[in-house]
């Protein structure tokens, strides 16, 4: 099946002249938000200028080289198009990446009145599945941190699809059980980043259009591998799908569970872009340890595999994450620390590459209510990982430690 963004975009501008009737222009409908951001860090560059660094922030090797810059900037649009039909578009700004406004996400919501104990939704269009607990809100973003998890930074990078999903919740007394389903393209070129330059910390988010530079590779994929990768790409007409479950046990404790799998066949190629076969399961709970206290958690493991099986597959990653996240809110205000754990092993032991990595990262952030609509959040990190495709690529430690602080002003309206 061959799916394309035209479709999508052209049912926005055919019902346009009929929503319009509505008067689904209402300034209430837009919102957006600017982060100034001023940050520090030691160690290594980060993996946005093609390396192996594993965060947003380049230090400057054994001192700390500061950075103050507008980090990004969203301005979304939700229109409610009729009683039960909604929208959601949202431009997206980034200071560090592609340095050009770019469409982040943009998919119709149908949401009917609730009918006694069942109630039904879909989406159609382009976003994020269903898969992280740290983020919120029409831009995806993380209210209490300014850097996510491993996990859902990753997310962000590599895992934003073009699709249809469908969503059946159903009260049971003080339970709900809710089952979600979707099919999907346009997710391609998922687990090229994560296998060659593995996992990081960031909040960095993909966009259309939108592209990563690739760390050094080896003389054999330098040769057949383009030197970026393309997040949201179709290249193999293959049609992926992904479902989850939530399960709400009471008012303070719920779990959920979700499995995705791309339908990559491996040897699908564009101008050097590769359709990976990456499937992965993940899980989460929500526990509220009090009225002002939460704790979440999520573990990811899956695999991602690229190219030819003769005479060894050319890649055959591993990958595995999890992290522990308390929140204890003061009234607006809120105090947050998270334990991330993280590692990629490499299957195929062969000349076409190392890609075995294992690390962990501790963060806390303060997040200050200054106003309505401005927020002040501060936040320390460290990150410690061990890769050795660092010697064999770069003649570095394979093992690099970085410690990162950060202060971010965000304004909203």
């Amino acid at each position: 099946m061959r799916l394309g963004l035209w479709p999508v975009l052209g049912f926005f501008l055919i019902a346009g002249p009929a929503w319009a009737d509505g008067g689904f222009f209402s300034p209430s409908d837009v919102s957006g938000m600017v982060d100034l951001r001023l940050s520090t860090a030691d160690g290594e560059h980060t993996w946005l200028d093609g390396g192996f660094g594993k965060t947003r922030v380049s230090g400057a090797g054994s001192g700390f080289l500061g950075h103050a810059s507008i980090a990004g900037a969203d301005l979304a649009w939700t229109p409610h198009l009729t009683w039960d039909v909604s929208a959601v578009i949202v431009g997206q700004y980034q200071s560090d990446h592609d340095h050009a406004p770019a469409l982040s996400e943009a998919y119709l919501v149908y949401k009917p009145t609730p009918r006694g104990q069942t109630r039904y939704s879909a989406r159609l269009g382009l976003f994020y599945p269903p898969i992280s607990q740290e983020h919120q809100g029409p831009a995806w973003i993380d209210i209490d941190m300014i850097t996510p998890s491993a996990i859902n930074s990753w997310v962000g990078e590599e895992v934003k699809v073009v699709g249809a999903e469908a969503t059946l919740r159903r009260e049971l007394g003080e339970q709900a059980l809710a089952v979600t389903a979707a099919v999907f393209g346009f997710n391609d070129t998922s687990g090229t980043l994560l296998t060659t330059r593995g996992w990081a910390l960031g909040d960095v988010q993909t966009a259309v259009p939108s592209h990563y530079a690739l760390p050094p590779l080896n003389d054999f994929m330098e040769y057949v591998q383009a030197p970026v990768t393309t997040p949201v790409m179709e290249i193999d007409h293959r049609v992926g799908g992904y479902g989850r479950i939530d399960w709400r046990i009471n008012d303070r404790f719920a779990v959920n569970a979700f499995y995705y799998d791309n339908a990559g066949n491996l040897t699908g190629e564009d101008k050097l872009q590769w359709a990976w076969d990456t499937r992965f399961w993940n899980f989460g709970a929500i526990l509220d340890l009090g009225d002002h206290t939460r704790l979440l958690s999520q573990a990811a493991t899956g695999d991602t595999r690229m190219g030819y099986a003769h005479p060894d597959i050319w890649v055959d990653t591993r990958f595995d994450a999890a992290y522990l996240l308390i929140t204890h809110r003061f009234g607006e205000d809120a105090l947050s620390a998270r334990i991330d754990a993280f590692e990629t092993i490499n299957h195929a032991e062969n000349e076409y590459g190392d890609t075995r990595e294992h690390g962990w990262a501790i963060t806390a952030d303060y997040r200050k209510q200054l106003a309505p609509h401005a927020n002040l959040l501060v936040e320390a990190m460290h990150v410690s990982s061990n890769r050795p495709a660092r010697t064999d690529l770069l003649g570095e430690a394979a093992r690099q430690d970085q410690t990162v602080l950060q202060a971010s002003l965000r304004l909203s309206f």
